[in-house]
């Protein structure tokens, strides 16, 4: 049996990101996935940030995260959204070469001392003993399984089983072991859906019908920056018509999405265009975004037209945006559906309430989008790494940094549909900037050896003047939110027994004590979030835990 302190199971962004974490905490670390281009693989859109997004890759770069240093080295069209608003809302956001992506992130986990990749599936795994394949052995094991559990492709008519479609046109073998093993233990399983759309030969696009979106020059970065990258690509836009949306309306019976094919929850903020246009019928056009996958490639990423429809029907709505008349497709989009967990199961480390060691991160704790997933990986890597060796977790809240405000809203409230980020879900946004994230988990970091002091200081002096300037520009706003902080920091403190009994309170309904029971809140700030909690329902609580009983 070979041991290990941490073993990771998947090697998308939150993969990358966990066992990079827990290997530069000082432990034994394995990265197991099926396949070398695992690592670093854009299945969707080839972009990083946005807003929301920007702000936590901001912050993964702060915790010595690898995502904003492999932008930066495979960015081919960087731009700045909202710069004409404030600090606290604006976003970068970059196109990314898939290849040069993958290449970089290859070239970082190889100069990793402690960390072994194995390519291989993973067929046994003993969770209450942390045994995987009867060969491997390991004191926290960590998930981020993507949409691989029990994945399944919808297109028309069509349907495979599968993980995701490879760039080479493969599809990669989906898991159907993990969910049974995951269910036995306790854990509640839901489904949820995401999709992709076409992929467009570039020669076969009518250019001079688009609109131009060049990038920033120059530009922001999201890590130290790399000069020796000059690419410069650029995005157009093109938009759908009346005609694309009649032939969808028309069809609308062929379309899984509408005809009970595809049963699991799709994101509301990323719907199909078939979504848009049903739920949406006094919007005449959408916008698509016609992004490079990279500087020798020969496809288009047609963002904002994903879409479960079958080829026939895809082939229509297509030719009927303007630009896209004459258009060859490549690849057709597709649906996939795959299973989650309930991440309330989870707490504020991404740890199991009821199994010491076992952590999860990215899509299998129902979020969406590789920042969201890369951003759960580095927590749930550092803190294995701290239970492995017996050492300091990394701890993260809604006043601290954006990845808290994630974590504490999928393991606090749950989700029904997949995860999105978004400025406006954080109430300390105006604190929670991209400028500042050196400034606000840069200690931290360095206290746990995800960076050191030297690199520290680095990124905190390309940060300083802009730091100073912003918090001088919103000085009022921020004095007021750090008085709010303050106010949520005492709640948060306020910590809850684990075994705390909900049972028989006054004040709670038979509802919110079943709810309570299965959420199990860590602390008061937590249980205030709870939806349907009163301020009668929280002194309740409250009078019992000081009481002691």
């Amino acid at each position: 049996m070979k041991n290990f302190d941490v073993i990771v199971i998947g090697g998308g962004h939150a993969g990358v990101e966990a066992a990079t974490a827990a290997a530069r905490r000082g432990a034994s670390t394995l990265l197991m996935t099926q396949a070398l281009s695992d690592l670093g693989a854009m299945s969707c859109n080839p972009s990083i940030g946005g807003p929301g997004k920007s702000q936590m890759v901001a912050e993964i770069d702060a915790l010595g995260g690898v995502m904003p240093i492999a932008a930066d080295m495979a960015g081919i069209h960087f731009r700045t959204l909202n710069a004409s608003h404030g600090a606290a809302t604006q976003a970068l956001r970059a196109q990314i070469d898939r290849k040069l992506y993958h290449k970089a992130i290859v070239e970082i986990l190889g100069k990793y001392k402690n960390l072994t990749i194995a390519f291989e599936k993973v067929n046994f795994i003993d969770l209450q003993n942390k045994i995987v394949n009867n060969e491997y052995q390991t004191k926290a094991l960590i998930f981020t399984t993507g949409t691989f559990l029990h994945g399944l492709v919808t297109r028309g008519k069509e349907r495979i089983k599968s993980g995701r479609l490879q760039d080479d046109g493969q599809y990669q073998e989906a898991d159907f072991n993990i969910s049974d093993i995951l269910s036995k233990a306790g854990f509640s399983i839901i489904r949820l859906k995401t999709g992709t759309p076409a992929r467009i030969y570039k020669d076969s696009i009518n250019w001079e019908v688009c609109e131009l979106q060049p990038g920033d020059n120059p530009h922001d970065w999201f890590s130290d920056g790399r000069p020796e990258n000059n690419y410069q690509a650029v995005c157009f836009i093109t938009h759908t018509t009346e005609a694309t949306h009649k032939i969808i309306r028309d069809n609308i019976k062929d379309a899984p999405m509408y005809n009970g094919a595809i049963r699991g929850t799709g994101p509301r903020y990323c719907p199909s265009l078939e979504d848009k246009v049903m739920r949406f019928p006094e919007h005449l056009s959408h916008h698509v975004f016609l992004e490079p996958e990279g500087l020798d490639s020969d496809l288009i990423y047609p963002n904002g037209i994903s879409t479960s429809f079958g080829s026939d029907i895809q082939d229509k709505w297509i030719h009927s945006i303007p630009g896209l008349e004459n258009a060859k497709i490549a690849r057709y989009g597709y649906a996939i559906e795959y299973d989650a967990i309930d991440a309330r199961a989870l707490n504020s480390k991404l740890e199991s309430k009821d199994i010491p060691g076992l952590f999860f991160a990215g899509q299998i704790n129902g979020t969406s989008g590789y920042e969201e997933a890369a951003a759960q990986g580095i927590v749930a890597g550092a803190n294995a790494a701290a239970f492995a060796l017996g050492t300091k977790s990394l701890s993260l809240d809604r006043t601290t940094a954006m990845i808290g405000v994630l974590i504490d809203d999928i393991t606090t409230l749950g989700i029904d549909e997949p995860y999105r980020m978004f400025t406006s879900r954080a109430e300390y946004r105006l604190s929670l900037r991209s400028d500042n994230a050196i400034a606000r988990l840069g200690r931290q970091a360095v206290e746990l050896g995800l960076i050191s002091n030297d690199e520290y200081e680095k990124k905190y002096k390309l940060k300083e003047s802009k730091i100073k300037e912003n918090d001088k520009f919103y000085s009022g706003y921020i004095q007021r939110n750090e008085r709010e902080i303050e106010s949520y920091k005492r709640d948060l403190n306020l910590k809850i027994p684990k075994n705390f009994n909900y049972k028989d309170m006054p004040g709670l309904t038979n509802e919110l004590i079943e709810k309570l029971t299965k959420t199990r809140p860590e602390n008061i700030a937590s249980l205030s979030r709870i939806p349907g909690i009163t301020p009668a329902g929280i002194m309740v609580v409250l009078r019992k835990i000081r009481c002691g009983n």
